[in-house]
Order: C-alpha cells, then sequence, then structure tokens
C-alpha cells in the first residue's frame, strides 16, 4: 500500500506539471475563492461580536416625574425587575444624573456655569435581555402614573440587526456560491487531466488494473491543489486581516474588532478544510462520470 501511495503521488505531481498553466489558473482561482470566503467569514465574526455588545447594552430609561414618591418609585423598580426580559433595574436620583452630566461635559464646563438649579429629571434604568422585549417594556412603563417619558432605542436597534443579517445572510449565499463554481472548477481541471492522459489509462486498464487504481492519482492532485490554495489563503487572509485590523482600530478606536487567535486559527483550519473538500469533491464529481473501459 505504500509503494501504491508512492505511485498515486508520483503521478499526482506528474499530471500537475504536465497541465501546469490549467493547474495554475485553478490554484490562484481557487486561493482568491477561499480568501473571499475568508474575508465573509470574519465579517460574519465581527457582525456577531458587535450586536453582542449591542445587546448586552440594550437599555430603556423610564424619566420619572418631580412629584413622584419615594414608596411609588420602590414600587416601581420592584415590578419592573418581575417584568419579562429584564436584566436588571437601577434608580437614578436627579443627583447621580447632574452627576453624570457634569463628568460627560468636563471638558466644557461653561456649558452648565449658567444653569441655576438641576433641570434633569430622575429616571430608572431597565437593562433588557434581547431587543424583542424592548417595546412590550417600554409599554409596560408608560402604564404607570409616575413616568414621564421612556426612551429607548427599539425599533433604531432592530432595524441595525435587520441589516446586519442582511449582510451575514447575504454573505452565507456569495460562499455557497462561490464553493459551488470551485467545484465546477476543479471538475473540469481533473477531467483535463484525464483526457491529456488518455493512453496511459487505457493501458493500466487494458493490464488489469482497477478503477480505484487509476482514481487515486486524480483524486490526490485535487486534494493537493486544494491544500495548497487553502494555505496561500490562510497566510494572505490573515496577514491582510491583522494589518487592516490595526489600520481600523486607529481611525475608528470604539469599533470591537475580534483578534482573537483561538478564534482567526479557527476560521484557518475551516478554510483549509474547504479548500481541501473542494479538491477532492470536484475530483470525486469528475471521475465519477468516466467510465475507463471506454478510454
Amino acid at each position: 500500500m505504500l509503494r501504491n501511495m508512492f505511485f498515486y503521488i508520483k503521478e499526482a505531481f506528474l499530471s500537475t506539471k504536465k497541465n501546469g498553466i490549467m493547474s495554475f489558473a485553478t490554484i490562484i482561482s481557487l486561493t482568491a475563492t477561499l480568501i473571499i470566503v475568508g474575508m465573509f467569514l470574519l465579517i460574519s465574526l465581527n457582525i456577531n461580536l458587535f450586536l453582542n455588545e449591542i445587546e448586552s447594552q440594550l437599555v430603556a430609561i423610564a424619566y420619572l416625574k418631580d412629584d413622584i414618591s419615594e414608596e411609588d418609585i420602590n414600587k416601581l423598580v420592584q415590578d419592573t425587575s418581575e417584568l419579562q426580559g429584564v436584566k436588571d433595574v437601577r434608580y437614578i436620583s436627579k443627583e447621580e444624573a447632574f452627576q453624570r452630566l457634569r463628568e460627560d461635559l468636563s471638558e466644557h464646563e461653561d456649558m452648565l456655569a449658567g444653569i441655576p438649579e438641576n433641570p434633569l429629571p430622575a429616571s430608572i434604568e431597565i437593562l433588557v435581555t434581547e431587543t424583542d422585549f424592548l417595546e412590550e417594556i417600554a409599554f409596560q412603563l408608560n402604564q404607570y402614573k409616575g413616568i414621564e417619558e421612556v426612551n429607548y432605542g427599539g425599533q433604531l436597534t432592530k432595524n441595525l440587526i435587520l441589516v446586519f443579517d442582511f449582510v451575514r445572510n447575504t454573505g452565507l449565499a456569495i460562499i455557497s456560491l462561490l464553493i459551488f463554481i470551485s467545484v465546477l472548477i476543479m471538475v473540469s481541471v481533473i477531467k483535463i487531466s484525464v483526457h491529456s492522459r488518455h493512453e496511459e489509462i487505457e493501458i493500466m486498464s487494458l493490464v488489469g488494473a482497477t478503477s480505484w487504481f487509476i482514481r487515486w492519482p486524480f483524486i490526490i492532485e485535487g486534494f493537493l491543489k486544494g491544500l495548497f490554495s487553502s494555505f496561500l489563503a490562510v497566510i494572505v487572509l490573515i496577514k491582510g486581516y491583522l494589518y487592516y485590523m490595526e489600520k481600523i482600530r486607529i481611525i475608528l478606536p470604539f469599533l470591537n474588532i475580534s483578534s482573537d487567535q483561538i478564534i482567526l486559527i479557527r476560521i484557518a483550519v475551516i478554510i483549509i478544510l474547504s479548500g481541501v473538500f473542494i479538491g477532492i469533491f470536484g475530483s470525486m464529481i469528475s471521475l465519477r462520470k468516466i467510465r475507463y473501459e471506454e478510454l
């Protein structure tokens, strides 16, 4: 079996060399495809990271009337904490709200100099688990007499999530299309390799070689092309991602971009497995349609 394996690998390299231009074009095409696939995976990863960050900071703010009693505030906080989808409830007094404003405008204190007294209302901040609960929680809070207004970014957040979901789903559709095209390219390349070695295959078939003995060199050829292309794609993708990630962080420091090495390694593994799958699967499809006894 070891001797056969060396023979298969040797034949795979000979076939690649014999169809050098076509093999080179295939590797370039497959590498470009895998780079695009990797880009969409990285975009999807950062979209998920961004959405998780948004959902972890979903807050509805209920502004209280000035004449609300302390007893009513305590009851309101208690009732609100029992609503479905509420993660945490915090009371913000008028003094604390004004202190927050001072801290936010610490570099522009002159803007507050002309304010004679604290104009800010007391409020309660409600941390919500999911965007779907925001609208219902806001509706429930508006039923309380002691509440002046409920402010939440429900619709804006929902629209933002819908946009990101559309981008993510579009990316998945493009990835599927690119993989399908890559398989077709690999099928065409293996077919060309088979027909370019028509006479050799015919002789091997006449002397009793099995179909699998004839197929293995072409399967390994597809495997090697897929593996080599995927390694090239991973190198370009990771280096490019790390380079531009630093640039984006300088321009947009508030944007949270993943640099987790474990995640990047997982994406690299996915790219390599995808390249190998395309190479082997494309070869198998091409060879499945060929009847060697007719060659």
